[in-house]
């Protein structure tokens, strides 16, 4: 993956999350995490916008240069799903 390209095209992909629908993400992270590029990708597919596609294709073309990570979007029902994190104790948060 060539970092410089990858930082580029998240880049441009960020301005058209943030200017399209809001969304603000971060582009250093999306470059270097590919679990969070898939997120992003995912994001920008669900959106019925031809430039967020064409957009994430480039940036997909340039992050999983072997087409490995083709996304879709999430289904309802994940195989495993997130655990709850247990209640913090009443007093956490709380000013004295």
């Amino acid at each position: 993956m060539g970092s410089t390209e990858a930082v580029a095209l998240a880049a441009h992909l960020h301005v058209l999350l943030r200017r399209k629908i809001g969304r603000v993400t971060d582009t250093e992270w999306m470059a270097q995490n590919a679990e969070y590029a898939l997120e992003v990708l995912r994001i920008a597919r669900s959106e019925n916008d031809a430039d967020l596609r064409l957009w994430a294709d480039r940036f997909e073309a340039v992050m999983f240069p072997h087409g490995a990570a083709k996304t879709t979007p999430r289904s309802g029902a994940d195989k495993h799903p997130p655990e709850k994190a247990p209640a913090p104790p009443s007093y956490l948060g709380r000013l004295r």
